[in-house]
């Protein structure tokens, strides 16, 4: 069950690019608002499909295809059952998410420390984003597989309609990730992404384990190329949860082990 929030929205989601300035990392295409308009209609014949925009471990091609085909991701101490669809994405590209990173909770599977979340803040840089064109279904079972919920059959996501209509969705059980946002669209398609609705989350920064830091760091690395070790730092010293609870030698060591 889904509860659609606030009032339809829509953003123009542009590929991402940037340059450095004195070792700054700014950002260029950024997304930018337009009116509400329908999204074009999908070919009947063939599976409907989403971009899904990621910004934590997914960003690495390899932690995700475990989520779509099934397997074990390094450094995880879960296996992911895969989707039922394990078709690869169509397509991937990098882009901006105009919310900030932070990490927050204890996980698991991830050594039982915080996992990536985003949240609005006015004052706060973009955070860095790949986007997977995948079929709408898929979409489901990895928000499922992402809220450790096995993969059934049952969509626990909005009908289609409903995804490209309303800006946001709130999970029943209000789950690790629940939070469904519609960021936008690119080529006819919309951009979903989703991260936690929960309070005590995100009142309770908490640092992430170094393999959930390396997987990060190491999908930046295949999205952003040009960025070097030290942008990449930077750029992670700057998410509450890891800042100032982590020593930044430490996260040096781990990105450049990525």
């Amino acid at each position: 069950m889904t509860t659609p929030c606030s009032a339809p929205l829509a953003t123009q989601v542009r590929p991402l690019t940037y340059r450095l300035v004195n070792s700054a990392l700014i950002f260029c295409g950024q997304t930018s608002r337009r009116s509400q308009q329908m999204l074009p209609n999908q070919d009947q014949s063939t599976p409907k499909r989403v971009w899904y925009a990621c910004y934590g471990s997914n960003l690495q091609r390899e932690r995700l295809m475990c989520f779509i085909e099934g397997g074990t991701p390094e450094g995880s101490a879960k296996r992911n059952e895969g989707c039922r669809d394990k078709s690869e994405p169509t397509e991937s590209r990098p882009t901006s998410l105009n919310f900030e990173l932070y990490f927050a909770g204890r996980f698991r599977r991830w050594g039982n420390r915080g996992l990536a979340f985003i949240r609005e803040n006015p004052k706060g840089r973009p955070t860095l984003g790949r986007m997977y064109l995948i079929t709408d279904e898929q979409f489901n079972d990895v928000v499922m597989q992402e809220n450790e919920s096995p993969v059934s059959g049952w969509r626990r996501i909005p009908a289609f309609d409903q995804l490209v209509g309303q800006r946001e969705f709130r999970l029943s059980g209000n789950p690790w990730y629940g939070r469904l946002l519609n960021i936008g669209s690119e080529g006819g398609y919309p951009v979903l992404t989703f991260t936690t609705a929960r309070a005590d989350l995100q009142a309770n920064p908490s640092p992430p384990c170094e393999q959930y830091v390396k997987v990060i760091a190491s999908g930046i690395k295949e999205t952003y190329p040009k960025m070097s070790n030290d942008d990449i730092v930077e750029y992670l010293l700057r998410a509450e949860g890891l800042r100032g609870k982590i020593d930044p030698p430490k996260i040096q060591s781990w990105v450049a082990e990525a």
